[in-house]
């Protein structure tokens, strides 16, 4: 699966970030690290990265965070 790798700076935005995301929940599936709250990697398919920064950056507007990496590798595994 690729994958988009998103540092969001303040903590207390996770959950907005996590709503707004969830409005386009079949394009991805997000998923926080354990070890470092504040980032998330958004999971999803090569054929839809580019519709995925779209609305990154739709949220970017409500939400302030840096996309650190994008990743269209396909052998990642979704974490549970």
């Amino acid at each position: 699966m690729a994958k988009i790798r998103i540092l969001i700076n303040d903590k207390s935005n996770i959950v907005l970030f996590n709503y707004l995301y969830s409005q386009f929940q079949h394009l991805g599936w997000p998923r926080s690290i354990k070890s470092k709250k504040n980032v998330i990697l958004v999971f999803t398919t090569k054929d839809l990265i580019h519709k995925n920064l779209k609305i990154l950056n739709i949220i970017k507007k409500h939400v302030d965070f840096d996309i650190q990496e994008v990743n269209k590798d396909d052998k990642t595994i979704i974490p549970d």
